[in-house]
């Protein structure tokens, strides 16, 4: 199994709209193939935290997701609206499950 965590660090008073923003992002990674579900969590301190983790059945059905993110304009887009909502790039990173 693999996990997919992306990090995202809103501007203050943006937490809202990018909590919208990324519970759209979520389904859409719910919906990929190998996909088993996706999470949003929003941190205590500071709580302009935000995390997107996903859990993918294997590495491959993991990257075909990131090239759908890349190329598909409707699959991307909430990635790239968030950008204007941060005060930094996001930071995602894949991680395998090891026994």
């Amino acid at each position: 199994m693999w996990i997919r965590f992306s990090r995202f660090r809103f501007r203050e008073g943006q937490e809202a709209a990018g909590s919208d923003v990324l519970r759209n992002h979520a389904k859409r990674i719910a919906s990929a193939d190998g996909c088993r579900d996706a999470w949003v969590g929003q941190g205590q301190h500071p709580s302009t935290e935000f995390v997107v983790i996903a859990l993918f059945d294997s590495e491959d059905q993991l990257r075909r997701l990131e090239v759908r993110l890349r190329s598909d304009p409707a699959m991307g887009s909430d990635f790239f609206s968030l950008l204007r909502l941060t005060t930094e790039p996001p930071e995602v990173t894949q991680y395998e499950v090891r026994p």
